[in-house]
């Protein structure tokens, strides 16, 4: 029994000085590869100052910047993704069908989507906040609420069994039906895209929570029917029509948030496809970022794509990035289309309702796509300002969720 106390002892210590030595040399590899990454990530930049308190004082600010530091950290482990990578094998390896993959529980779907388990949390008090604005801010606009659900849209798609471990639709309903009592008017994902003819697969992403182009297109033009059954507003939803586009495939370029957690060993990125008009047109892109602002005009497809991000990342076949193409959490993108009908759209986005407020200036003259998490205008000045004839807040669940997000 001592000999075996005394080898436990010896194994145990092994084992530490091992795991101690891996950890310092980790960051000394992190520390001489990305050093300018870690000096960056604790400067106080406009994205640092963005997370402080209104009325920072030094330990709020020496927070942030520890708060800036871990996050950088993050970013630049050494062999982060390959360990992540083995971490997931090694866990399908056990037969589990949830792995644990930091806070998130990832399931693989029937039809082999991915899709992240989402816990209960309520949200009546957010749906409230909507209603409160719009009886508030946007008294006498035309206001449509649109829900963007994420990947399960078919309950076959869960897997037997693992039906109770997730709460998303529970979730989604509560939040409409406040919305509904509340007399606002509501678009929802989960009636459009299954009833559009589209299969899931060419509608949603297996690798990312967020949906495809295609799936954008479809909503926008759910959007411009809903808009002209509410107020006449004249939108051409013909011109969403797949018969008027012409598209470029590119395969296997994008690899999502879930797929970056399985590698390209356990799963294929997904394909991303370039739509763009048959028809002439002519698009004006003014774009805030985080504190500049891009300009751009000429056809739909030299104004609106971002054909930076469709290029693969060096010495890989793939990018991380490919989705944002149409745009994504940028401050707000303004889109004018001088050959539309004199209509003003004032889109309340997130990262789902980027792309669909693209395709929508198709439709109207004037597209405003604001996103209230960024360093933008107050809602009183772009109301003041452009006069939106009709105002669309397109949110998704994950956005619904986020108890940090003050709405307005």
């Amino acid at each position: 029994m001592k000999e075996s106390k005394r080898l436990n002892r010896v194994t145990s210590l092994i084992l530490t000085i091992a795991f101690l030595g891996f950890v310092f040399a980790a960051f000394g590899v992190m520390v001489v590869n990305h050093h300018q990454e870690l000096v960056h990530s604790v400067l106080m930049t406009p994205e640092l100052k963005a997370t402080l308190p209104e009325h920072a004082n030094r330990l709020d600010r020496l927070a942030a910047r520890i708060g800036g530091f871990t996050a950088g950290a993050s970013e630049v482990m050494w062999l982060k993704d390959e360990m992540g990578h083995a971490n997931s094998a090694f866990q399908y390896l056990l037969g589990k069908k949830v792995i644990n993959t930091g806070s998130q529980n990832m399931i693989r779907l029937t039809d082999g989507h991915l899709y992240d388990l989402c816990d209960y949390k309520p949200l009546t008090a957010n749906a409230e906040d909507i209603v409160a604005l719009r009886e508030g801010t946007f008294a006498g606009y035309p206001f449509l609420f649109v829900y963007e659900h994420p990947t399960l849209y078919d309950p076959a798609m869960m897997p037997a069994g693992y039906e109770a471990l997730d709460h998303s639709a529970e979730m989604a309903d509560e939040v409409l039906d406040v919305l509904k009592s509340g007399g606002i008017e509501v678009l929802d994902s989960r009636d459009v895209l299954p009833a559009s003819g589209h299969s899931l697969d060419d509608l949603l992403m297996v690798t990312d929570q967020h949906w495809s182009t295609l799936a954008a297109i479809t909503m926008a033009k759910g959007i411009a029917a809903r808009l002209n059954e509410m107020i006449g507003a004249g939108l051409d939803e013909s011109l969403m029509d797949l018969d008027r586009f012409d598209t470029l495939t590119h395969e296997k370029l994008f690899l999502g948030k879930y797929g970056q957690r399985l590698g390209t060993g356990l799963v294929d990125p997904d394909d991303i496809v370039e739509y763009w008009p048959v028809y002439p047109t002519w698009i004006e892109r003014e774009t805030k970022r985080v504190v500049s602002v891009d300009h751009a005009s000429g056809s739909f497809r030299e104004a609106v794509t971002r054909f930076d991000r469709l290029e693969p990342d060096p010495g890989r076949t793939w990018n991380k990035l490919a989705y944002t193409y149409y745009g994504q959490v940028e401050a707000y993108d303004l889109l004018t289309n001088p050959n539309a009908p004199d209509f003003t759209v004032l889109l309340l986005k997130d990262s789902y309702s980027a792309p669909i407020g693209t395709f929508m200036s198709l439709m109207a003259r004037h597209v405003l796509c604001v996103d209230l998490r960024r360093d933008v205008q107050s809602l009183d000045w772009w109301l003041e300002q452009y006069h939106p004839d009709a105002v669309v807040m397109a949110y998704s669940l994950q956005m619904l969720r986020d108890d940090e997000y003050e709405f307005g």
